[in-house]
């Protein structure tokens, strides 16, 4: 069998002996196996083929299964078993995937938390949920350790980036510059590391034990672990809201919803074939880095190429030297790509399903992407995707729009997915063109929050004739050729003088191709009259050393209180998109034109005051003829 040449579509699957189909949400079968077993039955005729890839050490599918057997025998000698719940506050990594596939055939609900929100308070994410075992970075380890004798922690897993990799490269992460900078501080910090070290002396009610030996048990294990039957609708998974729009929420799955992602998109042609390669970016801390980007390909028969701690700057050269098929990365990781022009023509011949979503993208955004993907060489368009995590990620796609034809639409509901927008105020189902909120019912959907019926009842309800729908809480829109837009968050809005809804997103969407940015982000901030709405925006190349005419031009252009330069913008640690957040708090430093020879220089504040000071065009000029055609 040759791998290259089988597409996904046309797999032959497999199923275990005792499957059955034990119920059907929104037409799709789901049987009682649980996602590992999923994943397993559609690779039967692809063992040969690697599974994971991390830097050059490789597990083919007909090895996982006793990989993962020796990782959950490892756990069953900690005392873990079925309902016990077992934290995981790891990157992208071969521990990551072959410990959740542990914990599914053993029945334990894995708690999958980003170090930061353990950093910010561990207790809650561990000893709230009655979590004794956490499975932790060991780079993590310094930055929570104070913490961890308020949480009830019986056993601490430690893992290393370098376990895995082949002997030559055992070094590689000892460059501090590998890692992320809030890690990397804390380990050129010396009495942070003394600190921890003696932290660790004195819990000694804590089982310390490293993943590597851990492994050893179960590889000298002579015990058949016997696993407990499949309930797809047992609680399976923890997964946290980004926090973005407040504090984060914690997202119950149960086994249903892994395995009915896998169901949805059985027999779609989505162009893509067995055996390609997939860069893996997001960790499986989100439930799209979970469900899209790990489980989905894993049962379309793809090589996952992990990459634990990622910068965007290397994207396109990793595109390239790894050789790359298929990736869902941020829009923000494209642009980088674009900004930077790095990749000669026809350097990514084989990059054949680049991926972005989470997150809309503007037509413009969508149009400087595609013509880099095609100087590169790749002969698909970006394919975009939308849909919360609560209702199992991706629940529109447009991986089967027509490529010449399509721009930013978020796409097509998936199998499985129906969809409606309804007027906030009628709370009727809008016509095509009109907008409204965007409800999705989904069959791969989260089960609950965790105990937060509140939060739950208002994000779910039932229609009359049974069917289940999340309140997404973003503004969308029904295109004419049946698609969906989704524009923006509704709180992404500010009331004006008149009492009318703004929406910011119309302002970012209309930004025009031929414009002086890549990017941008626009803001209200409150004042103590009104709102003052900026932009905050990257530059192209060729406008660099032309600013003030760019402040003059988008102010003008665009009706803006003020413009705020950036080199790049930051890029979330949590949610490994735009940080709003910080966006949405950088009150200083914004230009507005005064006459033809100064700017206004803006300072706002959390307390809605200005201070204005009147400056000289501080940028150096240049050749300006591209900003006149504009202008």
């Amino acid at each position: 069998m040759q791998n290259k040449k089988i597409r996904t579509d046309k797999i032959v699957r497999k199923l275990p002996a005792n499957a059955k189909i034990v119920d059907i949400k929104n037409g799709i079968s789901l049987y009682n196996i649980n996602t590992f077993q999923n994943i397993m039955s559609w690779n039967q005729y692809n063992l040969n083929t690697p599974a994971l890839e991390y830097f050059g050490n490789k597990i083919t599918y007909g090895q996982l299964p006793k990989f993962v057997d020796e990782y959950a025998k490892g756990f069953a000698s900690l005392g873990i078993k079925k309902d016990s719940i077992v934290t995981m506050s790891l990157p992208v990594s071969n521990e990551y995937i072959l410990s959740l596939f542990a914990t599914c055939n053993m029945g334990v609900i894995s708690n999958n938390v980003n170090f930061l929100f353990l950093r910010n308070n561990m207790a809650k994410y561990t000893f709230e949920k009655n979590s004794d075992t956490i499975i932790i970075l060991d780079v993590y380890l310094p930055l929570i350790i104070k913490q961890i004798k308020n949480t009830g922690i019986k056993n601490i897993i430690i893992t290393s980036l370098s376990d895995y990799l082949p002997e030559e490269k055992k070094m590689y992460f000892n460059d501090l510059n590998k890692l992320p900078k809030k890690i990397k501080e804390a380990f050129e910090d010396k009495d942070v590391l003394s600190e921890c070290l003696e932290e660790i002396k004195n819990l000694k009610n804590i089982n310390f034990i490293r993943m590597k030996e851990l492994i050893k048990v179960g590889q000298n294990s002579r015990n058949n672990l016997d696993y407990p039957q499949v309930d797809i609708k047992k609680d399976s998974i923890y997964s946290y809201t980004s926090g973005t729009t407040g504090e984060p929420k914690c997202i119950v799955f149960t086994e249903q919803s892994p395995n009915a992602i896998i169901e949805m998109h059985g027999g779609l042609n989505l162009r893509d074939y067995v055996g390609e390669r997939t860069l893996v970016l997001i960790p499986p801390s989100h439930a799209t880095g979970m469900f899209y980007a790990t489980y989905l390909q894993m049962a379309k028969g793809k090589t996952l190429v992990l990459e634990p701690i990622y910068d965007k700057k290397t994207f396109a050269t990793d595109l390239k030297d790894l050789k790359i098929n298929h990736t869902l990365a941020a829009a923000s990781f494209y642009l980088e790509a674009v900004a930077q022009n790095n990749i000669e023509v026809n350097g990514l011949p084989h990059l054949n399903r680049p991926c972005t979503g989470g997150e809309p993208i503007t037509e413009s955004n969508v149009y400087l992407i595609n013509n880099w993907l095609k100087k590169t060489g790749c002969k698909e368009k970006i394919a975009i995707g939308g849909g919360a995590g609560e209702v199992g990620s991706s629940a529109l796609t447009s991986y089967e729009l027509d490529p010449e034809t399509k721009t930013n639409e978020t796409g097509l509901p998936i199998p499985g997915v129906y969809v409606k927008i309804i007027d906030p105020k009628t709370k009727q189902e809008v016509k095509q063109g009109q907008r409204g909120i965007i409800q999705i019912s989904s069959a791969a959907a989260a089960d609950r929050y965790l105990n937060n019926e509140k939060a739950t009842n208002e994000y779910y309800y039932y229609d009359n004739k049974g069917i289940r729908w999340a309140n997404l809480g973003d503004i969308a829109v029904l295109n004419e050729n049946g698609t969906y837009s989704m524009l923006g968050r509704s709180s992404d809005s500010y009331i004006d003088e008149n009492g009318n809804t703004k929406y910011l997103f119309d302002i970012e969407n209309s930004l025009e191709i031929d414009d002086p940015i890549i990017e941008w982000e626009i803001t209200a901030f409150k004042t103590t009259k009104n709102y003052e709405v900026v932009g905050q925006v990257v530059l192209k190349n060729e406008y660099i050393g032309h600013e003030d005419e760019v402040i003059r031009f988008l102010c003008n252009k665009y009706k803006l209180n003020g413009i705020k330069i950036y080199d790049s913008f930051e890029i979330s640690e949590v949610t490994g998109k735009r940080d709003y957040r910080l966006l949405k708090h950088d009150y200083n430093s914004y230009y507005y034109p005064f006459d033809e020879n100064s700017l206004i220089e803006k300072n706002y504040s959390e307390k809605g005051t200005i201070t204005y000071k009147i400056v000289n065009n501080n940028y150096v000029k240049k050749d300006v003829k591209q900003l006149k055609k504009l202008i």
